[in-house]
């Protein structure tokens, strides 16, 4: 009875085959070209670093009026924000110079957009409780 397992010859020529198919099959992805360059996201235009910073207080007390929140996240609010105030109260003090009034005006802005947003959630239903 003859064997049916591959001759020596026959797996040589099974390991070639099998190089010769992986070398053939394998190419480089063709060249991309670049795309569009991505601008910069535009200047945000801010106001005053105490408008700017007033406003983060009144949105955090906004927040914390919202009929969807707990007792806690109204106490949360009413603290964040009477921090907030001794701390631009105190940095006043510092009288810093126009660059840094205007980076401390665009922090502000930015803490402001997203308490905003947190009222319009908090607006939507009560927060979902992670037990």
């Amino acid at each position: 009875m003859r064997p049916t397992l591959p001759s020596t010859i026959g797996k040589i020529c099974l390991v070639i085959a099998g190089l010769g198919a992986g070398l053939a099959c394998h190419n480089d992805p063709p060249p991309v070209a670049p795309g569009a360059p991505i601008p910069a996201p535009a200047e945000i235009v801010v106001d005053t670093m105490d408008v700017e910073c007033n406003g983060l207080v009144t949105a955090l007390l906004t927040y914390g009026d919202c009929p969807n929140n707990d007792e806690d996240d109204k106490a949360w609010a009413q603290r964040v924000a009477e921090t907030a105030q001794q701390s631009f109260e105190a940095g006043k003090k510092g009288k810093p110079d126009e660059p840094s009034q205007h980076v401390i005006a665009l922090a502000c802005h930015k803490a402001t957009e997203s308490v905003k947003h947190a009222t319009e959630r908090c607006h939507n239903g009560k927060r979902p409780r992670v037990d």
